[in-house]
This record gives C-alpha cells, sequence and structure tokens, in this order.
C-alpha cells in the first residue's frame, strides 16, 4: 500500500477507535515514572512520612523530607523487528501491519504528550536509526522503513542483540516499547541491566493461527508458511504437540519477564487493538 493512503487509513482508524483514552491513560500510566531528586525542606504536618529521610534528619535533630523534581520530557525508544516472519497472515491483516498499527498509536500518543520519539529497526542485525526528536514526520519516516525492509529484511531476527547494543549506548530513562514477535529471550541478564536504567514494554505480536493453528476462516496460501510453522497442518497429532509447546513458551516468556519486572502484552489479528492497549496501560 501507498505509505501516503497507509498513514491516512491509521489516522483514520486511530480517530475513530482511539479518541482521546490512550492519550490520557498513556500520560498518566508514564509520566512521572522517574522522579529526580531536587533538594530538602523541613517536614511540615501535611508532609508524607514516606519522605522524612532519617539520614539526613539525624544530623540536625530535625525532621527534614526529600523534595523531588518530576521529569516529564520522556524519551520513548521504539525497537521494531521487520523480519520476514513479521509478513505472516491467516486472514486479512498481516502481523506487520498490526505492528505498523501498534506503533503509530504509540508513537501518536507520546507525542500527544510532548514527548520525544525514537527508534531502532532490526531484523538479526540494527538495518535503521533515527535519533529522539519531537517531529512528527518522523512517525511517517518509520513507516516508510518498515514498508522499505519489508522487501529485504532477514528472516532471522535477534532482539537480546539489540538491548546489548542499547546497554552499550548507556540508554537510561527512556521507555522502550519491543515490537516483535520473537520469544527468544533466554539470557535475562540483559534484559535486567537495560531494565534498571529503563521502563522496557514487549508487545509481542502474533497471528492467532500461528499460536492456535484453528483452520477455519483461514486463507488459501497457507501452504506458503509451512517453513515458518514448520509443521504438518493435516496431521493432528502434530498440530496439539504444536499447540502446547507453544502454549508452554508463552507462558516461560511471560514468567521471565514478570520476574525481571518487564511489562508484556501480546496482541494478535483476532483482538481489538485500541481496546487491548487502553486496558493494559490503564492496569500497568
Amino acid at each position: 500500500m501507498d505509505i501516503e493512503k497507509k498513514i491516512k487509513l491509521l489516522d483514520f482508524k486511530l480517530s475513530k477507535n482511539l479518541a482521546s483514552n490512550l492519550f490520557w491513560i498513556y500520560k498518566t500510566t508514564f509520566h512521572g515514572n522517574w522522579i529526580d531528586f531536587a533538594e530538602h525542606k523541613e517536614y511540615t504536618f501535611w508532609d508524607s512520612i514516606k519522605d522524612i529521610d532519617w539520614k539526613a534528619s539525624a544530623k540536625t535533630w530535625e525532621l527534614f523530607v526529600k523534595k523531588y523534581e518530576e521529569d516529564r520530557d520522556l524519551n520513548v525508544l521504539f525497537l521494531i523487528d521487520v523480519s520476514s516472519s513479521m509478513d505472516f497472515w491467516s486472514e486479512e491483516k498481516t502481523k506487520r501491519e498490526i505492528q505498523e498499527e501498534t506503533f503509530y498509536s504509540l508513537a501518536f500518543s507520546a507525542l500527544q504528550n510532548d514527548d520525544n520519539i525514537w527508534w531502532f529497526v532490526y531484523d538479526d542485525e540494527i538495518l535503521d536509526f533515527i535519533p529522539a526528536t519531537k517531529w512528527s514526520k518522523n512517525i511517517f519516516r518509520i513507516l516508510d522503513l518498515i514498508e522499505k525492509h519489508k522487501i529485504k529484511s532477514s528472516s532471522s531476527k535477534n532482539t537480546l542483540k539489540i538491548l546489548e547494543h542499547i546497554n552499550k549506548l548507556n540508554i537510561r530513562k527512556n521507555l522502550i516499547f519491543i515490537l516483535t514477535d520473537d520469544m527468544s529471550f533466554e539470557n535475562e541478564s540483559i534484559l535486567k541491566v537495560v531494565w534498571n536504567e529503563n521502563e522496557i514494554i514487549l508487545i509481542n505480536i502474533f497471528d492467532n493461527f500461528e499460536n492456535n493453528l484453528l483452520l477455519e476462516n483461514v486463507n488459501t496460501s497457507l501452504n506458503l508458511w509451512k517453513d515458518f510453522l514448520n509443521i504438518d497442518l493435516w496431521n493432528e497429532k502434530k498440530i496439539e504437540e504444536y499447540k502446547k509447546l507453544r502454549y508452554k513458551k508463552i507462558e516461560n516468556l511471560e514468567n521471565l519477564l514478570k520476574k525481571s519486572k518487564i511489562w508484556y502484552i501480546n496482541i494478535d489479528n483476532k483482538k481489538n487493538l485500541y481496546k487491548e492497549l487502553v486496558w493494559y496501560f490503564s492496569k500497568i
């Protein structure tokens, strides 16, 4: 699809389905997560006991509380997987199209809240990088990049390698969205290292069929994806084995991320993207 037409379609969907709900929830959820210490002040009756600095108070025999300054100008970093598996589809919409809608919604919400947005586009290597800015035209640039890499991207991916690169760049106090179908996060140490300095939200983009292998209402081109699924679609025993392993893998990933204090959401073509985002961000 022509990028201009795609943007107009996304604009229509955003205004129709989202209105101001995600903007408001985005602001209340993520702004104020990083609070910087400003100074001490003498304790007054209406100050919270939790804010008392007992160490500083012990030196003077007077009660002092810590006064904080909110860091409201967030940097929102998108790590966008453009590997060829994102082109998988069973019905009307590819995973890449779901990814683009997710990115557009979150990026637009960030700009509405006057945040800086930037991104890395990757498959098994970093393919493109754009620095942090409040310029709305960069949203269109990234959608263009996703479309461009759709043609030449690798079949493999390495999200952990990108996180290692983020760590080497000493990136701090970013809200990081990872948009991928990757579930290979065995090395939890790098996740913790990056999480210690940032807030990470992994958004897995799936097609419902690749999780459940339900054959009704799927497209007639699934034979093209046999290698990707790596399964005989007409063998019921193999299908049940596949589903058990798939569910277990998702469960293990959720447990790993929970242990690493990383937020997780999965979205597929059967879910309402906007309702999922609003519901999810309202609970974290």
